[in-house]
Formats: structure tokens, sequence, C-alpha cells
């Protein structure tokens, strides 16, 4: 069966030629460093990006909030410059971060959810670009979401995700995100081996995004606001960031910026945590510069910008050239008191589109904001800063010329289902639903945005089945199925609830009518590869070979690369008793991922019996490589070395299966 998830409770005016020092420039740089000895390469400054995932800027100490307990992120923003407004393009994990880290809208990157997209080789990164520099490049990041698999990883010389949990079968939460102690240690160790090259780092903290579980004694000290009390241990692990770099003499030769993907809603416009709406609360974020070299004078840039702003700048910082026609501006010129020079936000989501709802979209002004939607709505943000009236119909002259600014800026709007997709196959489905990430089949091009509901008028189906993949998630499928039947009483056909409810039952082997509810999503999305997945499963448990042959084989043909379903062809072939064609199924499956441990097994259990010993023990040596601490293979290694007349490796890995699970410490032979 396939994995099931589990959730587990652990002011002044600045002189120009101090300004050339600090970003590019004299005698007041850092020393030169191991980089070709070039002026360019000696004002080049370490620079370390840290990006809080779904922290609102409010909840900051130097935005002004009083119950905060940030004084390290405070220090940072007295010592720097801090951006009094800054717009995220997206409310949602991936596709805000493709824009930090390439300068470019959603709408040219691609990445337009969490689920499904994954950022393209064409796009220059943050990350290679300053690695041509010669810079020394490192990623450590917090949460799942972001794994190697989505593309950011582009330029790293070392990207630190987060692994994919045990193959026993159980992933839990905490698998899937590691707190922020964990990725400090873990910067801490590589800025350790840090050298005369300069270095770029990026650090992703996930801690403040739903569920909201900070450590002790955060958790006691902020028992009413536990939201808050992620974002204070956040700020005691970046205090121990900055401390080091104080130890190491880095701080003050390293330029520092930190910002957040997106902000997080508690309620406001009836929205809890973020990616449905486009309102302020899921989009204002802060921004901190602080330039490499220590100084005393602060700064607040009153100006507008966004998060798209954020590459330029530090490539600007860097003194690497910015490559043409990127969406993002400089905020150089801003940090030094002039005007930017840019007074409007693009943002966007799709999100809503997984659900067969309209995509948003919006353009923010420093004093108004229009967001496009199949109900438009307009807000003079000086007079109504929580946005709560809708002036669209009350000056339909503004609200026109704010959508044509829009078009003008992001072009028309892209159907639902465009743009660079991935294979989600079905256990990273499982993943993201734990991380509070439901989502149903690709949408379908056939409809336009206009012809599709407003996420607005969907709030209550959306928190129904929001509640019931969470459920599903944590293995509570009793709980989750009478929440996705009164979803599919009010919203009849919606896919993305049979797709839940399928899935719940067929984790239940419930599969005749898991199958019935894949079946429905296929009614409306012929090609979604979990539907056509799960439908041939049900065959396959249900022992209905042929049809499930043909299933896995229509789904291939479709998706070459779709690794579930060339497992489960091995394990059609398999249970037909055609032993040669079910090895080389899982052989293909095996170079599709090379470190699969199930592929290994199953090879090496297929060409043992086929008495390929020398085979199946290579087989296992593989799955061994992945994981160690596997007794059985551990044994059945040992087995297959006693085919082979290799009495000396088989009796050590007998042992070794003996000594890490008493079961099998028994006669061998």
């Amino acid at each position: 069966m396939l994995l099931k998830i589990v959730m587990k409770k652990g002011r002044a005016l600045i002189l120009l030629s101090y300004w050339l020092s600090v970003f590019g420039g004299n005698s007041q740089a850092p020393p030169a460093r191991a980089t070709g000895g070039t002026k360019a390469a000696a004002a080049r400054p370490d620079i370390i990006l840290i990006t809080i995932d779904t922290l609102r800027s409010d909840r900051l100490g130097c935005y002004g909030y009083s119950s905060a307990d940030t004084p390290n992120i405070d220090r940072l923003a007295a010592g720097g410059i801090r951006f009094k407004t800054t717009v995220a393009q997206v409310p949602l994990t991936l596709p805000s971060h493709a824009t930090i880290l390439t300068g470019a809208l959603p709408t040219v990157h691609g990445v337009r959810d969490n689920v499904g997209y994954k950022l393209g080789p064409e796009q220059r990164t943050l990350a290679e670009l300053l690695k041509s520099a010669g810079y020394r490049t490192a990623a450590f990041v917090g949460s799942y979401v972001l794994n190697s698999r989505v593309g950011l990883n582009q330029g790293f010389d070392r990207y630190d995700d987060v692994p994919l949990g045990s193959s026993s079968g159980v992933v839990n939460l905490n698998e899937l995100e590691r707190p922020a102690a964990d990725v400090i240690d873990k910067t801490i160790d590589w800025l350790k081996t840090a050298r005369a090259t300069p270095f770029f780092v990026w650090v992703h903290l996930y801690d403040p995004h739903d569920p909201y579980r900070p450590p002790e004694p955060f958790a006691a000290r902020f028992k009413s606001r536990p939201y808050d009390g992620e974002v204070g241990y956040c700020d005691q692990q970046i205090g121990r960031l900055t401390a080091f770099l104080k130890n190491q003499g880095l701080y003050d030769r390293s330029a520092m910026v930190l910002t957040s993907d997106h902000g997080e809603s508690f309620g406001e416009h009836q929205e809890f945590t973020h990616g449905m709406f486009l309102y302020d609360t899921t989009l204002l974020v802060p921004l901190i510069i602080k330039p490499a070299l220590n100084f005393s004078l602060a700064r607040e840039v009153p100006s507008q910008v966004s998060t798209v702003d954020i590459f330029p700048t530090v490539l600007e910082i860097a003194n690497v050239g910015v490559p043409p026609k990127i969406a993002g501006h400089s905020l150089l010129g801003a940090m030094q008191g002039r005007e930017t020079g840019v007074s409007e936000a693009y943002s966007e989501t799709y999100y809503p589109a997984q659900f067969g709802w309209s995509p948003l979209r919006a353009v923010r002004r420093a004093g108004t904001k229009y967001i496009e939607a199949p109900k438009a709505e307009l807000y003079n943000l000086r007079r109504d800063p929580g946005e709560l009236r809708n002036l669209h119909s009350q000056q339909p002259e503004l609200a026109a010329g704010m959508k044509q600014r829009l078009t003008s800026i992001a072009g028309a709007p892209a159907k639902p289902g465009t743009g660079k997709v991935s294979i989600v196959d079905p256990e990273e489905f499982e993943r993201l639903a734990a991380l509070g990430y439901v989502s149903g089949p690709r949408p379908s091009v056939s409809q336009s945005s206009a012809q599709l509901a407003d996420p607005k008028d969907k709030l209550h189906i959306f928190q129904l089945i929001s509640r019931a993949g969470q459920a599903a998630a944590n293995g509570q499928c009793a709980a989750a199925i009478p929440l996705l039947e009164q979803v599919l009483r009010e919203e009849r056909g919606m896919a993305a609830a049979h797709l839940l409810l399928g899935r719940c039952r067929y984790n239940e082997e419930r599969f005749e009518l898991a199958r019935s509810d894949f079946e429905k999503v296929l009614a409306r999305s012929p090609d979604d590869p979990q539907a056509l997945f799960f439908v041939a499963a049900c065959d396959y448990y249900l022992k209905r070979l042929p049809a499930a042959e043909a299933g896995f084989r229509r789904l291939l043909s479709k998706e070459p690369g779709y690794l579930p379903a060339q497992k489960y062809l091995g394990f059609v072939y398999e249970a037909k008793g055609e032993i040669p064609r079910a090895i080389v199924e899982f052989q293909r499956a095996s170079l599709l991922a090379p470190r699969d441990e199930e592929c290994h097994l199953k090879l090496g259990f297929l060409l043992a019996r086929q008495s390929r010993f020398q085979e199946a023990a290579s087989h296992f040596r593989e799955a061994l490589a992945i994981n160690p601490g596997n007794a059985a293979t551990h044994y059945n290694l040992g087995l297959a070395y006693l085919k082979n007349d290799d009495r000396e490796h088989a009796e050590s890995e007998l042992a070794e299966a003996c000594r890490l699970d008493q079961k099998f410490c028994k006669p061998n032979r």
C-alpha cells in the first residue's frame, strides 16, 4: 500500500563615497579574495539571504508590534535598511521563492502553485549568477515544499533540503519540515568552512507556517499566541546565526537580506492561513537589508517595493551584472535615499484553480489595490487598510484603469492548467496535504477565469475540504469522509473532493468505491495522472490484472516518468507470474529513481527467484546503501552470498541482521 502520514507534536544623509565602498568601490571595501584579484572581486561581500516562511511584517517589533519578542531581527533592522511596505507576488511558498530567486514574475518563470509545478532550467537563478561570478553557494531549507525536486537548487554547490521519510511506510509531519535550530546548525557548520572566496547562502526557516507548534520555552510563553511563539523562536535562531558571524569576523563583511515569502491570515476576510485570497494580510512581508560593513545609521524606506526586487538588488550589492528584461528593480537607490521609481506591485494566486475556481490577480499602488476576479474588488488602502469596503462599483473609471495596468504588467490572464507542470505522485500528494496544501487534479484549460466561480463565494467549501484534506493526511479518514461527502452535496462533481475521497477509500481497501471516485475525476479531467494511477491500482488490488496492466500502460504513455506506475507495472507482472517482465519494469523504475529502496529490494527478490544471486546481491547492497538499518535486507543479502558460496560475507551479513533484529537469529542452513 502507499504510505500513510501521521503528525507528531515535537536618517541621516549617507555620503555617496561610503555607499560605493559598501556596494562596490574603493579603499573601504573588504580585502580582496582569491577570485582572480580583480577590483570587482575585491568589492564582493558575502551575502546571506534569510527567508522566514509565512511571516507577517506586522508581527515584528521593528514594524511596530508591541507584543513581539524579536530582538535579533529588530537589531538587524536598527543597523540596516527597513522597507516599510513590501509586497509578495504570490501567497504561496514555492512560487514566491521562485520569484525571489529569479527576479521574474510567475507569469514568466511559470511556477503558479506549490503543487504540480517546477522551476525550469531555462530560468537563471540568483545562485547561478553569483556562482558564475566566483561565489560559493549553499542553501539550507526547512520544508519539503522546497525540496530539490522543484528546481530551486539550480546554481547551489550545496542544497541541503528536507529528505524524504523512511521506507517504513509511515511519514510524520516532522519528516516534512525541520525546526529552525536544525537549519541554523547546518548553516553554521557550512559557514565554518568559509575561506577567502565570497559566499552566498540562503537560509529558509519554515516554523511560522501552520500548524503553529513552537518549542519550549516559547510554547509556554506564547500559549495563547502560538504563531508569535514560532516567530520568536525563529528570531532566537537568527540571533545564534548573527552571533556566530560576529565571532568569526564574518558579520561586518556580510550583506544580509531578511524577508518572507508571504504573510498569514488569522480570520481576516474569513481566511485562515494563506493562498486563497490576495489581501494584505497574506501579501505584506518584512524586508530588511543590512549592508556589508557595519554602520550605525538606520534608514526606513517608505516607498512600496516587491519581493521580486530582491534579485537585482542582491546582484548589484555583489557587483554582478543584472540580466536585462527582469521584472524586479534594484533597491540600491532607495537604500541611498533616492526614490525607487516603482509604484506598483503585481500579485496572483492560482491556488483556487485546484478546486475548479477562478485564479486571482492584483495590482497594488501605495494607496489603492485592484483585485481581478469574477467579482472584482477595488480598495482605498489609506482610508480602508483592512480592505473591507469594495469600491469597484463606485469608482468604475479607476477600476478600469487599474485593470488595464494589471494587464500591461502581467499580460492577459493565463488559463488554469497552463505553465510548467511537474508530475505529482501519490506520495508527494499526501506529503503536501500533511503540510496543509490540499489539491485537486490539474486544472482544466477549457474555461477562462471569468467563467469560473469566485473563490469568495466558495469559502465555506474551501474550509470543509481543507479540514478533510488535513484529516486524511493525518490518517483520520473516518473524520475526512463525512466532510468530503458534505462538500460533494454542496459542490456536486468537485474533482478535488472525489480525489481525496477516493484516496481515503483506497487506504481503507474499499477498492470498488475508491475506483468509482477516481472515475468521476477522470470524467472531468481525462488525463489526470493521479486518477489514472489509482484506477489501475484499484484494478490491481481487485485482481483485474489485464485491466491494471492496460491502465498503467496508458498512464506511462502519457507520463513516461511516472515512477509509481512503472513500479506497479512490475507488481502486475509479478502477480501474473511473468518474472522476467517484472524484472524489466523494476529495472526501468530503478533508472527513474536510482535511490528508491523498494525498487532495489524487489529486484533483489525477483532476481533471486531466477537464481541470479550475484545480481540479486548487488541490488540488496544498493538497498542497504539507502537504508543501512534494514535487518531483513542484511538477512537476504546474507542468503544471496550463501548461494554464491561466499560464506565470509554471508556470515557477516547474517550476524548484522541478527544484531538489528533478533527474529533473524536462527539457523541459516
